[in-house]
């Protein structure tokens, strides 16, 4: 198995930018059959939704305005997520093991399984939850206010919530890990009702006494021993930046997140 790559983004970045660079992985890791794993955070309280979501059933775009908190779409599927006091993790992979040897649910099931085991380090006992109704996978409510298979819950509550996007040379896949959560900000950004949001859903604060470091840490361990090595950082070069700011200004544009 080649070597794992690690992006750990030292500053809070836009809800463009992490996008941007989280599909520059999607693309860079193609060549080489490289795998990345990247764990960020975002700048201000920000609204991502899944990239067939029609905006208007995504968000409530006047109050998310009206409350100055930032939106985008995502390259990935699943519904809408309030990011802000969270680590995010992406990983992007041409890995054999991932593109050759399973399909979407099995590489979703094998992150997840990883997932668990770095929430296990920290105290946090979580299992992979089951499949949903299809009428609530059909529906624009928000991401956490129910688990989708194979995704993590802690007593029935979502713990991290993530989404998908996969061809046939290539996958990526990103998530929340809330550390807190302000759930009138979600609910109204949503147009969802709070207390619902707070019934389904558990915060890494709720649910066990370590820091955002010692997170991190547990997260970069889960992997490393995944992949069987330590982690190689990544530093991106001046092209990679320049592709990054070109995706950048892709993820700022209305045509992109408005479109239908």
């Amino acid at each position: 198995m080649r070597p794992w790559f690690l992006v750990v983004e030292q500053k809070p970045g836009s809800a463009a930018y992490n996008m941007a660079v989280d599909e520059f992985l999607f693309q860079a890791c193609r060549p080489h059959k490289d795998s990345f794993l990247r764990l960020y955070s975002w700048d201000c309280p920000s609204f991502s939704f899944g990239a067939t979501q029609r905006i208007e059933r995504a968000v409530d775009l006047s109050r998310v305005k009206e409350l100055q908190c930032a939106y985008v779409r995502r390259l990935t599927g699943g519904k809408t997520v309030l990011h802000n006091h969270e680590i995010t993790y992406a990983v992007a992979t041409a890995s054999r093991h991932f593109i050759n040897e399973s399909d979407l649910f099995t590489s979703y099931r094998d992150i997840s399984l990883v997932l668990i085991n770095a929430l296990d380090a920290v105290g946090v006992k979580a299992a992979l939850a089951g499949a949903a109704a299809s009428s609530l996978v059909r529906s624009d409510l928000p991401c956490f206010s129910f688990p989708s298979s194979h995704e993590i819950e802690v007593g029935g509550k979502k713990i991290i919530g993530s989404a998908q996007k996969r061809d046939q040379f290539a996958l990526l896949q990103h998530g929340s890990i809330p550390l807190s959560m302000d759930y009138e900000l979600y609910a109204a950004g949503t147009a969802f009702n709070a207390a619902d949001i707070r019934n389904k859903m558990l915060t890494l604060s709720e649910a066990a006494n370590c820091s955002e470091g010692e997170m991190i840490a547990a997260l970069i361990k889960a992997f490393a021993d995944f992949s069987g090595a330590d982690l190689e950082k990544y530093v991106f070069s001046e092209d990679d930046l320049r592709i990054i700011n070109e995706l950048e200004r892709k993820y700022s544009s209305q045509d992109w997140n408005h479109m239908r």
